[in-house]
């Protein structure tokens, strides 16, 4: 917490922890371990069918975030631009849901409602606000990832152990796989690049989804793309194309060998649920076409009686199995509009202010890029499966990328080390720290 102490009429700057970090900022991260603990929950107690469980890491989070913009009141003004300038169209998006769901419940007395699709889309503005906020960008940043890190290796041991015996951990794979381009794009340790790159990476195999499948895809030809084809050309030029035409060659060989595999059926692949899958897909769309600008506006049940055969779970009350899907039949084009632009304008920040070529070296770029692919793949996810009415699933996904966005709005806020050095993380927390208790002394003066 942000307590101001007074030593001979000076204001001293909020005590931190170790590590760099405001308790108000581990309290945060309390609420992260909350949400993985729910969403991985090894010992399969069925932690996320408990209602206060399932909305735990949310309720930490909030009075986390209240504090964190109590404080930061009475130090300067920082100089990263507010979240809102960037998320604004998911805000926006979140209160239509919030609205219609709130009509849906307490004006048609529906129990299940979109709700929690809504209300989570504000932990992307919520991480986003922590991290801009924050006087050590870096080590919260930091120790997300090791909450991350611990629980992709717990899901890892449950793949490798189940491997041909069940399949586990499929809506939560968007959290493991990824976890490959954050060990690959380090700047050094040859060997633990390559080493943890290749074991996740393997877990796209090992979970044998086809949502693994393509989050592996992704996860390889953004490794590529964004990573290998920078460091060895630089610039851009005949070695660039020649290493990109090789790439794709190769790329398109294996996906037709792949292919190939599945026609002759030599690879057993996974068959995805056709029937249950298109007969929901249909049923979204046609909701779409019923009303294609707005949608029903959430205003509906979120779940719907499937008739073909029993499932045996929900009394076959079930979900689309498409959170897009979901967003354009209920939403209409201005719903899934303003999503599109929320990621656009996600996208277009990052790109300016972590991924631009002098910053290739720099010590965020590590996180930004693993932020990146973990963002993807969640869509990659929730394409295909409902995890956005899950709270710990959503509180995640979303916070993912408001962490992305937080990290790009500090990075755009650091000003130039003297002499034209990039500033290290240490400096930027210190120049965060002085700024406050010069501001905060200024303002004592009669």
């Amino acid at each position: 917490m942000s307590v101001w102490t007074y030593r001979n009429g000076a204001a001293v700057a909020p005590a931190r922890a170790r590590g760099g970090l405001l308790w108000t900022e581990y309290w945060y991260l309390a609420a992260a371990i909350a949400a993985i603990v729910v969403a991985v929950d090894p010992l399969e107690m069925g932690l996320a069918a408990e209602p206060l469980l399932k909305h735990l890491a949310l309720l930490i989070s909030l009075p986390a975030l209240a504090l964190t913009f109590l404080g930061s009141r009475l130090s300067a003004p920082l100089r990263a631009a507010s979240p809102a300038a960037v998320l604004w169209p998911l805000l926006l998006l979140a209160v239509l849901i919030v609205a219609g769901s709130l009509h849906a419940r307490f004006i048609q007395g529906i129990q299940n409602t979109f709700l929690n699709v809504g209300l989570y889309m504000l932990a992307a503005y919520s991480a986003a606000a922590m991290v801009a906020r924050s006087g050590a960008p870096d080590a919260l940043v930091r120790g997300y990832f090791r909450i991350l890190l611990a629980a992709a290796a717990v899901m890892a041991a449950y793949l490798i152990a189940n491997y041909g015996v069940r399949q586990v951990y499929h809506e939560q794979i968007f959290l493991v796989i990824p976890m490959a381009v954050l060990f690959f794009a380090q700047p050094r340790g040859v060997l633990l690049r390559w080493t943890g790159c290749v074991f996740f990476l393997a877990m796209a195999w090992i979970s044998q989804k086809n949502t693994s499948y393509l989050i592996g895809a992704l996860t390889a030809a953004y490794l590529f793309f964004a990573v290998v084809v920078p460091r060895a050309a630089p610039r851009r030029g005949l070695q660039r194309a020649l290493l990109i035409y090789w790439a794709l060659l190769v790329g398109a060989a294996i996906a037709a060998g792949f292919a190939w595999l599945a026609l002759t059926g030599s690879m057993d692949l996974p068959t995805g649920n056709p029937d249950y899958r298109i007969y929901t897909y249909l049923n979204a769309l046609d909701r779409f076409t019923e009303s294609p600008l707005w949608g029903t506006l959430f205003a509906v049940e979120a779940v719907e009686v499937f008739p073909l055969y029993s499932i045996g779970v929900a009394n076959n009350l079930l979900a689309t199995h498409s959170d897009v899907l979901d967003l354009l039949a209920n939403g209409g084009l201005i719903g899934a509009g303003l999503w599109l632009l929320a990621l656009a304008r996600v996208a277009r920040v990052v790109q300016t202010n972590l991924l631009a070529p002098q910053l290739r070296d720099d010590p965020r770029v590590p996180y930004a890029h693993a932020l990146i692919v973990m963002s993807a793949a969640g869509v990659v996810t929730y394409a295909f499966n409902p995890i956005l009415l899950q709270p710990a699933m959503a509180y995640l996904l979303w916070t993912n990328l408001g962490l992305l966005v937080g990290l790009a709005l500090s990075a755009a806020s650091a000003e130039p080390a003297p002499g034209g050095r990039a500033p290290q993380w240490s400096e930027l927390g210190r120049g965060y720290r002085d700024a406050a208790a010069r501001g905060f002394n200024a303002r004592l003066q009669p």
